[in-house]
């Protein structure tokens, strides 16, 4: 595989976290899609300086930090402009939020594997395409009521497993 196929794949992959960690210390959703952009051509230049052993996220959000703070500087003039010590603290309460939604998202895959087929099912439709519940009512002959509130139940239930998941892995106050 050549480098620049390694860097789109994990561009790829990663590109909505980091675009999260953006538009999480720019006010307005434009100019952090714009911040963005230029995070993404930035990456593509240091490409070459990447070292592989590493964890690409925390890479690419250093230059995204960066990018943010080279922002803020070209619009100090503007009244609604976060201060420095306020990105810090955005910038290390990411750290830290991104390291619990990992465990989070490690706690549903095991929580949803616990489900029953029926109710994976029932969940898959809930969150997959638009209508599908109501064609599930209609083809199996269940009513929507009964679907929504077994729905809830099965919500309830892997809120229950994930925090006691989150909780087995050491985040008490998560």
């Amino acid at each position: 595989m050549d480098s620049n196929s390694d860097f789109v794949r994990l561009w790829t992959r990663h590109q909505a976290e980091v675009g999260r960690y953006v538009y999480s210390m720019i006010p307005r959703s434009a100019d952090a899609a714009e911040v963005l952009q230029d995070v993404s051509v930035l990456l593509w230049k240091k490409w070459d300086k990447y070292d592989p052993e590493r964890p690409f996220v925390p890479w690419a959000i250093r230059f995204a930090y960066l990018e943010v703070l080279k922002w803020r500087q070209k619009l100090a003039r503007e009244k609604l402009v976060f201060s420095d010590s306020l990105l810090e603290l955005l910038h290390e309460r990411h750290d830290e939020e991104a390291a619990l939604m990992e465990v989070r998202r490690k706690a549903l895959d095991s929580c949803l594997g616990k489900l029953t087929e029926q109710q994976r099912k029932w969940v898959s439709l809930r969150y997959g395409r638009h209508g599908a519940v109501k064609e599930e009512a209609e083809k199996t002959g269940i009513s929507m009521h009964k679907i929504y509130y077994a729905l809830e139940k099965i919500r309830t239930q892997l809120l229950d497993c994930v925090e006691s998941f989150v909780r087995k892995e050491g985040w008490s106050d998560a």
